[in-house]
């Protein structure tokens, strides 16, 4: 009973180690931009790998602080009166974005060339 259990597992784990591996070729997209769009109007196109503080001004007094490291993407500051771009998590894939409503602000990501795989179910 142990060796078939064994084998049965050597199994298992080959299969998800093969599996892993396809799903990492036919997700390299090359996601490396970063476009801010703002009122409808691209107003900056940054690459994702590059680390780089952008401030994005509405109005006078009014700003975002988008910040670019470490592949990606986040809003670190606003003075907007909820801060939801603030607290959304990082972005770093191909259409991902954070979007600040009062600004009508979009800061989205987008890849050179698209994806190999069409959807992932988990």
């Amino acid at each position: 009973m142990i060796k078939k259990d064994i084998l049965f597992l050597v199994c298992v784990i080959s299969l998800a180690l093969i599996v892993w591996g396809i799903y990492a070729y036919c997700n390299q997209n090359g996601a490396d931009t970063v476009f801010v769009i703002q009122d409808g109007k691209q107003v900056g196109a940054y690459p994702l790998e590059e680390d780089k503080i952008v401030i994005v001004t509405w109005g006078e007094d009014e700003y975002n602080l988008l910040m670019i490291s470490d592949g990606t993407a986040f809003m670190s500051d606003a003075d907007c009166p909820d801060k939801l771009c603030v607290k959304q998590n990082p972005i770093s894939g191909n259409g991902e974005s954070i979007i600040c409503l009062p600004h009508k602000l979009v800061i989205r990501i987008a890849a050179k060339e698209e994806s190999k795989l069409d959807a992932v179910t988990y």
